[in-house]
């Protein structure tokens, strides 16, 4: 297991070489946003993004040809250890709401791996300057409310939240045993012939997606995916089939905000089986996603070691 001490140090550093460039946003300034956001004065050892969850527990197991595809030791273990925790994207407290997150800790004999996902392809945010603007332009004003006309007018000037806007109003809303979720950044797999060639991956399913109606939503409350949940899987696992997606000439991999379309090259790299809850103590833990077992290398967008050095800096306000 990795020391979480020594990632934190990773972090903060990262953020210190980052501030050295700062333009407009850098991480000690999104942390600051998040807390004036969604701080809670009652609970300040809460999360301030994605702060509604619960944990689970489980296994992946690994697909056995996956080992031919990438040279990642990590996955020829024949079973991994798993925890999981879902959440609510930013601050919702109503499952009925359309953003979700699966963070993973894949908890191997000899290396971990730790994952960060949405239930979309792609990210509202292109660098830390769109990333920050994002948040602090909800923060609401003295009167208790957010200046709707300058969101509004900032999503339409920024191609970034315009897209993201667009891509979520065609989402329905679902219960987890029919949500995908995806890396949304494309990492960097070693193959065989010790080569490393850009990825993105997605959890899909074995249900498949399906949305909830407006009738079947009618009759649910605010807390109904940790019941929807713990009903399932009483009969059996929630189970993900894990895919490496491989981009087309034409893809960009250095921009979580681009959309892969069309057909692309796949792989199965294995299944992911959540098969029971365990609480909510994943609630205080923290989950970097450049926590990465040998064989996989980081993204090369701007956004990544942003994001890993905000969570050590909130994860830290936490303590």
């Amino acid at each position: 297991m990795k020391n979480l001490g020594l990632v934190l140090v990773c972090c903060i550093l990262s953020n210190i070489a980052f501030a050295s460039e700062k333009k407009t946003y850098d991480s000690q300034d999104i942390a600051d946003i998040f807390y004036r956001l969604n701080g809670n004065v009652v609970k300040p050892t809460q999360k301030i993004n994605h702060t509604k969850g619960f944990c689970a527990i489980g296994e992946f197991i690994p697909h056995k040809g996956i080992i031919s595809a990438i040279d990642v030791p990590l996955l020829s273990q024949g079973s991994i250890s798993m925890e999981i925790r879902y959440s609510l994207g930013g601050a919702q407290t109503d499952d009925r709401s359309k953003v979700r997150g699966m963070a993973l800790k894949f908890q191997g004999d000899k290396d971990t791996w730790t994952m960060v996902m949405l239930n979309t392809e792609i990210n509202f945010a292109k660098n830390p300057q769109e990333f920050g603007q994002y948040f602090e332009m909800r923060i609401p004003k003295e009167d208790g409310k957010p200046d709707t006309e300058k969101i509004k007018k900032l999503t339409q000037k920024v191609r970034s939240y315009r897209n993201f806007e667009n891509y979520v109003k065609n989402m329905g809303i679902s219960s987890l045993e029919h949500t995908s979720f995806y890396s949304i950044h494309t990492f960097y797999f070693q193959t065989p012939d010790k080569k490393f060639i850009p990825a993105r991956w997605k959890f899909v399913p074995k249900d498949g997606v399906q949305y909830l109606s407006e009738q079947e939503l009618s009759k649910l409350d605010k807390d109904f995916l940790l019941y929807s949940f713990r009903s399932y899987t009483k009969k059996k696992p929630i189970e993900y089939d894990m895919y490496l997606v491989y981009p087309n000439k034409q893809d960009v991999t250095n921009d979580t905000t681009a959309l892969w379309n069309g057909t692309h090259k796949e792989v199965l790299v294995g299944t992911l089986k959540v098969s029971k809850y365990s609480g909510t103590k994943c609630n205080n833990e923290v989950y970097f996603p450049q926590d990465l077992p040998t064989g996989v290398q980081p993204p090369k967008d701007p956004l990544f070691d942003t994001r890993n050095a905000t969570y050590a800096i909130t994860f830290s306000r936490r303590q």
